[in-house]
């Protein structure tokens, strides 16, 4: 993969406990019933901090939509070449899940997008789009902010379905338990805390290092040709083995997909 480039994250944008309390008591009780199941105990795992690793598996279940949903997606601003190739590649998820994305112009959507609320890229997670309290109605909740009308297509196709994949429920494969990714921590520290992410060591630990937990049972294959891996270059691993960049959906996104909204 060519590493002149700065790789450019997305952020999980996850909507604060205190914000929806509801949702956060769902959390961790789907997190203690998970650990009761597990067969060994895991002792340096706290249940009641719903940050760990180990919940966030957990957190993508209670904020997948209903099955067969029809998701309502109102653009705030972009042009009209923006507009349309964001429909067209936001609807290749239908496809393969039993969901429906409806562009409107009315004002009862679920997804509002930007390509002006910032530089970056992102998404809500699923349901979490509903919190008013974090994405205000008049705010968006996905945001495409260096994609261009001139933008190459594999480009536009890349980062708008990995967004929708997050607006689905997805979250990044590299932290997956079934990673296996030897990074070099101290250079993602430095690699990551300068341009173009600028991100805190926690930011970094919470968009980078961490991973789900290895004893939850529902833990799939790692995917390095899925749609929501980024390409890593090859410094910020100890054995040189950097990631490659996926632009389309992989054969496992598809299936995984098909499985989280299935069609009867």
């Amino acid at each position: 993969m060519a590493e002149s480039q700065p790789v450019r994250l997305c952020i999980d944008r996850v909507v604060p406990d205190e914000l929806n309390p509801a949702r956060a008591a769902a959390e961790q009780s789907i997190v203690e019933d998970a650990l009761r199941t597990m067969r060994s105990p895991l002792p340096d795992i706290d249940a009641l901090d719903i940050s760990h690793p180990v919940s966030r598996m957990a957190i993508v279940t209670v904020k997948k939509w209903p099955n067969a949903s029809t998701l309502k997606c109102r653009f705030l601003d972009g042009s009209p070449t923006q507009r349309k190739r964001v429909q067209e590649k936001a609807k290749m998820w239908e496809e393969f899940a039993n969901v429906t994305l409806k562009f409107v112009k009315s004002s009862d959507e679920q997804i509002r997008i930007s390509f002006r609320a910032d530089p970056g890229s992102w998404s809500a997670l699923g349901t979490d789009a509903l919190v008013r309290a974090y994405f205000p109605k008049h705010q968006p909740t996905m945001n495409f902010g260096w994609l261009r009308d001139d933008t190459p297509d594999a480009e536009c196709e890349r980062v708008v379905v990995h967004e929708f994949g997050h607006a689905l429920g997805a979250i990044h494969e590299h932290q997956s338990p079934k990673a296996a990714l030897n990074w070099n921590t101290a250079e993602v520290y430095r690699y990551f805390s300068g341009p173009p992410n600028y991100w805190s060591k926690e930011d970094i630990d919470f968009n980078v290092l961490q991973r789900y937990s290895r004893e939850q049972a529902n833990a799939t294959k790692f995917d390095r040709k899925s749609i929501m891996l980024y390409a890593f270059p090859s410094a910020l691993f100890t054995d040189g083995k950097g990631t490659e960049q996926n632009n389309q959906l992989s054969a496992a996104d598809k299936k995984f997909i098909a499985q989280m909204y299935p069609r009867s």
